[in-house]
């Protein structure tokens, strides 16, 4: 540079230059070898180092160069900075008093890469007029491409979809305009102050947008096939860079500091791919690529696809069946439970009626075959049972011993420590496993239709909320998981319900209360038609029977010593050897109020 030259003052380090920055180049010079490597960085694919010298280029000298900002917007919209490409060739134009063929051709890319065909066109048409031989030639092609593009957008293809999806239109335009509309970024207080409205909570609570699992799986159908449709065999490298930008063991947070270096990276890559399927979407949309195909090999092909899925869900449907059946041979109750919430949860909730239109009877299967597992649990214990023992009936009814919560340590400002605050990325401890499934579960319980599948769901609820010590709450899913079972009739599946009362009663000690209860299931039972279910509840009705007796008795007990404390003191006070000082008692009366 002119102010390092060969030579330095005493005392002072040289920088760290190349060797051609240690010669005392004139200006001009300078810009030419920044120009120069910038070209040279661009080829080999190093971005940084390539935009370094043509920043270094443009901003440390005098001037505007024009060639320079032509270089630099090419190179970024090489990269899918289009914006920026954008800028530089609008200050190149106006640094050019000229006009240059060059710099006209890399403005009308730059607005053909950002989608602006219109505006695009119109300075093709007007670069046409002015221009003459081979100049001439590469406007000419250029225009072709962008009136061939506006074709696809605007042609024959729009009618067709515009007729196919009319009454889905009006909602679509008034989403985008609540999206297009300016948001006001000001604190709530502000806006509130103006309105002359109280300030409770400057904080806005956004609503979160719950999708049904079907509508979820749509999306990502829909996400598959644009990605193929645009990038063809590459669109697995695609979803898979999408998916590596928070997979832990690429940024290895903990590890070696670089975490940032490769989030930037990858978030980099994936905006630019995405960028590109944008643009080429908006040359060639969806829909043209759709009404270009032959419309019965389009039929022919999508039928052929969805019998090949319906006969796969098919075979898939008798392989669940096989495997619950096995299980339930095994009484593995655990697995069993683990595994149809799985099916149910995960495979047979994306299944639509088209593809799978026995799913109605296949759920009931599934609901019975687990509710028939579940009731296999309520049999004679093999010990004694005795009504001395307060924790016979939690034995007989199999309720895990209430262990003592562990004590959680909150910490003010720390909302990881608090459960209720937990954000929507939660470590999967133990602790907060429970809080997970039953959220899960709620959520599922939100897009359920099925009544044996609401029952099935409610009752997993209450499950897991005794195996957590709320007994209320545990108490109200039964109570309205009986009431879905009534609404589809499904006795064995109100049985069950009915036992989790029953359950969540004998910890409570609530013995009147599961008198009731316990009616209900020998009721239930009958109508099952199932002589060990009765006989057991029989036991437990008879073991209530005695802790209500033992209960009677201890009351009468305890009432008659205290009849006898109360009758004791009468006949002290009654008795002549009382006689209370009556002048004693004042004096110490007028003490206390002087004091």
């Amino acid at each position: 540079m002119k102010e390092m030259g060969l030579s330095a003052p005493a005392g002072v380090l040289l920088a760290n230059l190349k060797p051609w920055e240690s010669i005392d180049w004139p200006a001009e010079q300078q810009r030419w070898i920044h120009r120069s490597w910038g070209q040279y960085f661009a080829r080999m694919r190093k971005n940084s180092v390539a935009e370094q010298y043509f920043d270094k280029c443009i901003k440390e000298h005098e001037g505007i160069d024009h060639k320079a900002l032509y270089l630099r917007s090419k190179f970024q919209r090489s990269v899918a900075l289009t914006e920026f490409a954008l800028e530089d060739s609008l200050k190149a134009v106006d640094a050019k008093a000229a006009w240059n063929a060059n710099i006209s051709m890399e403005l009308a890319d730059a607005l053909y890469d950002l989608n602006r065909f219109e505006d695009n066109k119109s300075l093709l048409h007007d670069n046409v007029r002015r221009h003459a031989g081979t100049a001439l030639r590469g406007f000419e092609n250029r225009l072709r491409v962008v009136d061939e593009n506006l074709k696809d957008c605007t042609g024959y293809s729009m009618a067709n979809f515009f007729m196919e999806n009319s009454t889905q239109l009006p909602g679509f335009y008034e989403y985008k305009q609540q999206q297009q509309r300016k948001a006001d970024k000001r604190p709530l207080w502000k806006i509130l102050k103006e309105q002359k409205q109280c300030d409770v909570q400057s904080i806005i609570d956004r609503k979160e947008v719950i999708l049904s699992p079907l509508e979820i799986e749509r999306r990502r159908r829909k996400t598959k096939i644009y990605y193929q449709n645009y990038l063809g065999r590459n669109w697995t490298d695609f979803i898979f860079l999408k998916t590596l930008r928070r997979n832990p063991n690429c940024l290895l947070d903990n590890n070696f500091g670089s975490s940032p270096a490769r989030t930037e990276h990858l978030e980099s890559s994936f905006k630019r791919l995405k960028t590109f399927t944008r643009m080429l979407q908006a040359r060639s949309p969806m829909y043209n690529e759709y009404y270009q195909r032959s419309p019965r090999m389009e039929f022919c092909m999508r039928e052929a696809n969805l019998f090949r899925i319906q006969y796969q869900t098919r075979r898939n449907m008798f392989s669940i069946l096989r495997t619950i059946q096995v299980l339930r041979k095994k009484k593995d109750i655990k697995r069993l439970r683990k595994f149809v919430e799985d099916v149910m949860g995960n495979y047979v909730v994306i299944k639509t009626n088209r593809l799978m239109p026995w799913k109605t009877e296949f759920m009931n299967e599934v609901y019975n075959n687990l509710a028939l597992s579940l009731c296999e649990q309520y049999r004679l214990p093999s010990t004694r049972v005795t009504p001395y023992d307060k924790s016979a009936m939690c034995q007989l009814l199999n309720i895990p011993i209430a262990k003592p919560l562990e004590h959680t340590e909150f910490i003010f400002g720390d909302r990881s420590t608090y459960s209720t605050y937990a954000g929507p990325e939660r470590q999967t401890t133990d602790r907060l496993a429970d809080q997970n499934y039953i959220d899960y579960l709620e959520k599922r319980l939100v897009f359920a239709r099925l009544p044996i599948e609401r029952s099935y769901l409610l009752h997993e609820l209450a499950d897991r909320h005794m195996l957590k010590n709320h007994f209320i709450q545990s108490l109200s899913y039964a109570q309205k998981s009986v009431d879905e079972a009534r609404g589809c009739n499904s006795r064995i599946w109100e049985f069950l319900s009915t036992m989790l009362m029953a359950k969540s009663h004998a910890v409570l000690h609530k013995y009147e209360r599961q008198t009731e209860v316990l009616n209900s299931a020998y009721a239930l039972a009958t109508e099952l038609k199932s002589p060990p279910l009765c006989t057991f509840i029989e036991l437990c009705r008879m073991l209530n029977k005695d802790y209500l007796t033992l209960r009677k008795m201890s009351q009468l007990v305890t009432n008659k010593r205290l009849r006898t404390k109360i009758s004791n003191r009468s006949s002290f006070f009654t008795s002549p050897n009382f006689s209370p000082n009556f002048s004693e008692m004042k004096k110490n009366e007028n003490d206390l109020l002087v004091s």
